[in-house]
């Protein structure tokens, strides 16, 4: 298990993050994205899929709670569990049976999921500092 942080005042400083993070987009993969409101979950996917792919059409999920991107015959599930009030929903949305397919996972607000269910291969956590964001990045492969 490998902890980093980095102190971001600017979206245009994620690169050298990316880089470091780097995730293989080619075999399952999940990633648990955690922090308030408006901390930059949804933000950081949507600049890690422009970075790696040019890809700009990543919205929030919280109305839909699961969005599915196919880049580059890369498919890539976007969760947004926020919404979710009870752990019996998870199976009625299907969210387990997703989570078996060879896809990237982001989940965000993975608080609701028991803890022993999933094996996830980082965690990422935000936080507003100022006017900086802190981002940690628990990598449990490593």
């Amino acid at each position: 298990m490998r902890n980093r942080n980095y102190l971001v005042p600017f979206i245009e400083d994620y690169p050298p993050i990316f880089r470091e993070l780097n995730i293989n987009f080619g075999k399952k993969t999940i990633i648990l994205l955690k922090g308030q409101l408006g901390s930059g979950k949804t933000t950081f996917v949507n600049e890690l899929l422009s970075y790696k792919y040019k890809f700009n059409d990543v919205n929030s999920p919280t109305f839909g709670i699961i969005n599915t991107y196919n880049i580059k015959e890369n498919l890539i599930f976007h969760y947004d569990l926020y919404r979710i009030n009870n752990v019996s929903e998870l199976d009625e949305i299907g969210f387990y049976d997703n989570l078996e397919t060879e896809a990237v996972h982001f989940i965000e607000w993975p608080e609701i999921i028991p803890q022993k269910l999933i094996n996830a291969n980082f965690i990422i956590s935000f936080e507003i500092i100022d006017q900086y964001r802190l981002i940690s990045i628990n990598d449990t492969d490593a």
